[in-house]
């Protein structure tokens, strides 16, 4: 044990030389989440109210009275009206006009006898603020029609509406918000892990080999595989350890950035309790050993840092990809995914966020995360005392 904790001081003295790994290990990830929380939270408000205060242009065929009443009481409406149908794709692509509303020519009589009609709405689907809004006019003008029709017919609005919905909602605020967004949680932590043993992994290795001191760590009165695991725990550690600040960032951050609603807050901090912290914890031990062995067996026959990043660049979409199917909708944490790696991980922290974390389930999969790194360290040692590998 003494041995390997002096080749686990060697590399990280080598290591925390270079004030670049200081300022990415420690620096960036304390002040990551906050920064971009606040920079999000501000760039929301900012296109809220630029959308807000947008002025938008309208083109109008045969616009009821009404209608056009409606639209020019919103002063930021740039209202053109037109006589008939012309090629209103043309206007929009060249912008002199953003949306056309086109109502028939006997719209009128239509509406005076009851009957059903069509307004074709000429849109680009890709301008949201701008059908949304004229959304929202379509849907008072209609709700006015609808209404001047009940007082025809001598109906209350009660009669039309045979049964309400009224939801009761059993879930708590923490659960929703936890099934919400606790499956992108794991992007930040995994993905920022994933950087920080790569660069030192390969460091550890390749980086040796460049410099040459390679054969002089092998040299040591140390078994192999005591070196390999060594570098393994640093490698780990270098990735573990931002992951680490990284959720202190997070909990830093929402207690100190304005802007976040009062009840969100409360649930995101019962979210992240020690509790909770420290399950997710557990988890991120295992799978940062789990990685540093995975990569340490990629590069131990590269021979230089390039060559080493181009074998494990590719794991990235290994890792994104079961992410991305733990924050969908419709994948649960199951006996079918437990065994998953990642993918594990992210659906069993949006269910540890949510506080429904089946405890048999979490044991499993924990001891399921060790399993994968004993092999992680097994394989890499393989490859590592491969001197054929190593040395050349």
């Amino acid at each position: 044990m003494n041995e390997i904790f002096i080749i686990v001081k060697k590399e990280l003295t080598e290591l925390l030389r270079d004030k670049k790994t200081l300022i990415n290990s420690v620096l960036l990830p304390i002040l990551l989440l906050p920064v971009l929380m606040f920079g999000v939270i501000k760039v929301m408000e900012m296109v809220r109210k630029s959308n807000h205060e947008k002025s938008i242009k309208i083109g109008l065929v045969n616009a009821p009275e009404a209608f056009m009443k409606l639209v020019k009481n919103d002063t930021l409406n740039q209202v053109t009206t037109f006589d008939d149908s012309i090629d209103f794709k043309s206007l929009i692509d060249d912008e002199t006009i953003q949306t056309a509303i086109v109502f028939p020519k006997n719209f009128i009589s239509q509406m005076d006898s009851m009957e059903n009609s069509a307004v074709q709405i000429y849109r680009n689907g890709s301008k949201e603020n701008v059908n949304g809004r004229i959304s929202n006019l379509m849907d008072i003008y209609g709700g006015q029609l609808e209404q001047k029709r009940m007082t025809q017919l001598n109906l209350s609005p009660d009669k039309l509406t045979p049964f309400k919905e009224e939801f009761v909602e059993v879930g708590e605020q923490k659960e929703l918000i936890g099934k919400s967004i606790g499956g992108w949680i794991p992007y930040i932590f995994i993905l920022t892990m994933w950087g920080g043993c790569m660069l030192a992994g390969i460091d550890l290795v390749t980086g040796e080999k460049e410099r040459k001191t390679i054969e002089t760590t092998l040299s040591l009165p140390i078994s192999k595989f005591k070196v390999l695991f060594g570098k393994a725990i640093v490698a780990s550690l270098l990735g573990f350890v931002p992951a680490l600040l990284n959720l202190i960032g997070l909990i830093v951050g929402l207690r100190f950035i304005d802007g976040i609603p009062d009840e969100i807050k409360m649930a995101l901090n019962e979210m992240l309790s020690f509790q909770s912290v420290t399950m997710i914890l557990l988890l991120l031990i295992p799978f940062s050993i789990f990685l540093s062995g995975l990569i340490i067996m990629l590069v131990a026959g590269a021979t230089t840092f390039k060559e080493a990043q181009s074998k494990v660049s590719p794991i990235i979409m290994f890792l994104i990809l079961p992410l991305v199917l733990a924050a969908m909708p419709g994948i649960e944490f199951t006996w079918a995914t437990v065994f998953i790696p990642v993918l594990n991980i992210g659906l069993g922290v949006k269910e540890i966020a949510a506080g429904t974390i089946d405890m048999t389930l979490y044991a499993v999969m924990l001891l399921s995360l060790l399993a994968f790194a004993v092999a992680s360290i097994y394989f890499s040692y393989k490859k590592f005392s491969d001197e054929n590998a190593i040395l050349k």
